[in-house]
């Protein structure tokens, strides 16, 4: 094989990798909880630690928690947390309940009430 063809194979390879690599990502989660309630900071350490162990998980999607609490969470984990003091996340979504995860999939939206990590998986799988 030429050199030029060589490249050229190595190139569509990469280029088809990307392109599965950004449609698999094309999944994102948005959990809202509110960290004053006990049961909800819960949800989110404890899916934090099964994200953190899980590479498979992690390739799944992106998965960031809105905490609407004035209880702030600090930002140390390896989930994205994002303190909606101001509310700004919840005028755009409007969750009707906590905690409630918002799933954006192949440009469909889902707004669903969630309570264990099982069913943040299940948004990951895009179910």
């Amino acid at each position: 094989m030429g050199k030029v063809s060589l490249l050229g194979l190595i190139l569509l390879m990469q280029l088809s990798a990307t392109s599965y690599a950004s449609m698999k990502n094309n999944l994102e989660c948005y959990v809202f909880i509110n960290s004053s309630v006990p049961t909800q900071l819960a949800l989110f350490l404890d899916f934090n630690e099964e994200y953190y162990l899980s590479p498979t998980l992690q390739n799944k999607g992106k998965v960031t928690f809105i905490n609407i609490s004035n209880q702030l969470i600090s930002n140390i984990y390896i989930i994205p947390i994002i303190n909606d003091t101001q509310g700004i996340w919840v005028r755009k979504f409007k969750p009707q309940s906590l905690p409630t995860v918002f799933i954006i999939h192949n440009k469909k939206n889902l707004l669903r009430a969630i309570t264990t990590t099982a069913e943040i998986r299940q948004c990951l799988q895009g179910k």
